[in-house]
């Protein structure tokens, strides 16, 4: 009986440079695997191999170092969105829109609720 070891052999002929230059065009896992001629699956089960998972990493860090690089200098150009993005994304715990405040101490506060069962009530009357 034959062993199925198509999908080994075939990571075992990739160029790692080649994965790692289209991760770098910033494409999703999804557009990498069509490219490699690969499903999206194979793709997932090669990403377990540490050597082509460094490879993909890679190529990602890359595009993600250009983007970082294009919008630090938007940023510093005076573009207010880029800015504002930025230091939302990089400092959240001084930028972001929402803030949480914890404030110790209790709060004590009586609450009176009143119940009327009367037949006559205006919630109570299902004539």
């Amino acid at each position: 009986m034959k062993k199925n070891t198509r999908k080994s052999n075939k990571l075992e002929n990739v160029n790692l440079e080649q994965v790692e230059n289209i991760a770098s065009l910033g494409l999703t896992d999804e557009e990498i695997a069509i490219i490699l001629g690969i499903s999206p699956r194979t793709l997932y089960y090669w990403k377990k191999n540490p050597v082509f998972l460094q490879a993909l990493k890679r190529g990602k860090l890359k595009a993600d170092a250009q983007i970082t690089k294009s919008l630090y200098e938007k940023a510093k150009n005076g573009d207010t969105t880029a800015m504002i993005f930025w230091l939302k994304n990089r400092r959240p715990d001084l930028w972001r829109d929402k803030r949480e405040v914890e404030i110790p101490g209790e709060i004590k506060q009586n609450i009176r609720i009143k119940f009327d069962f009367s037949e006559n009530s205006e919630h109570g009357n299902q004539s």
